[in-house]
């Protein structure tokens, strides 16, 4: 089955905006990660055969001619290594180290377009079953600035982590990744999201109503051993013949149904009692053991 991750990045591959200046926009968010070549080209590295065979194609489209790659697969898992000779994109991508990548756009959806381009690229999604979170790791500290900038002026700052030489760029609230994917274009996977957060609290609320109800059990089964341990001392005492005919009633059903609770053993009384009424009785033979 395929990973979340994955069906994020299919569903915005399938997602192409149409103006060129779009595509060229994508294109950048998902060189992201690009490192200039020796030769003053691109080098990029990409997981995942989706986002690297849509850089191929934008490529082509943007200049004209093919990239080199060379695709690996270890444990199932593709990756490309991507090689392209061009001082023009290679100075473009400059600018993501600039700490502002507006310039790189020419429309009000070229936004969207780059982000989309980052997400396929560079982002892990956790599964939408266990927690709803983006993270985003930048190889180079410069261009992981120029991308918080980026989210900041989207209304959604992320936290930093540094670890091994890479920044990751952390979302966690559910609310965050919803509209980041939004954004992008990815509807199907936000609703895919927020099913899984229903569950979650579904999952919750069962749970904690299930530790309630086992608390009270507990607590039920604590009483019912405290009123069969007074009864037998009233017995042993000699009091219990000397009980009104209710009270020894109420005992002797305690002792025969020691693991039932109050609302059934108040419905085997005859006539049948309240629940309140069985509770005042219980207090009763309590105090008399000296147990209230």
């Amino acid at each position: 089955m395929k990973s979340f991750t994955e069906r994020v990045r299919e569903e915005l591959a399938d997602n192409l905006h149409s103006p060129q200046c779009c595509r060229r926009s994508m294109l950048f968010g998902i060189l992201i990660n690009a490192d200039r070549s020796p030769d003053g080209g691109v080098y990029a590295k990409l997981s995942g055969r989706t986002s690297s065979e849509l850089m191929l194609r934008l490529l082509r489209e943007t200049y004209g001619r093919e990239a080199a790659a060379e695709y690996s697969n270890s444990y199932g898992r593709v990756s490309a290594e991507i090689g392209f000779s061009s001082e023009k994109l290679a100075d473009k991508l400059r600018e993501l180290s600039s700490g502002d990548v507006t310039p790189l756009f020419r429309c009000a959806d070229c936004t969207a377009a780059f982000l989309a381009g980052v997400l396929l690229s560079s982002a892990n999604f956790s599964n939408p079953d266990r927690e709803s979170r983006i993270e985003i790791r930048i190889n180079d500290p410069a261009r992981a600035e120029t991308l918080a900038n980026f989210f900041s002026e989207l209304g959604h700052t992320p936290s930093r982590s540094e670890r091994d030489g890479l920044s990751s760029l952390i979302f966690k609230r559910s609310e965050d990744v919803e509209d980041i994917l939004t954004i992008a274009g990815a509807v199907s996977s936000v609703m895919e999201l927020m099913q899984g957060k229903l569950m979650r609290e579904l999952r919750g609320q069962i749970n904690r109503n299930s530790n309630c109800e086992i608390r009270n059990i507990g607590r039920a089964a604590v009483a019912a051993k405290a009123q069969v341990e007074a009864i037998k001392e009233i017995r042993a005492s000699g009091l219990f013949a000397a009980l009104p005919d209710e009270l020894k009633e109420t005992a002797t059903l305690r002792e025969d149904f020691p693991e039932i609770s109050l609302s059934e053993l108040a419905a085997k009384h005859s006539p049948a009692i309240t629940k309140s009424g069985l509770n005042h009785r219980l207090k009763k033979l309590l105090a008399l053991a000296g147990k209230d």
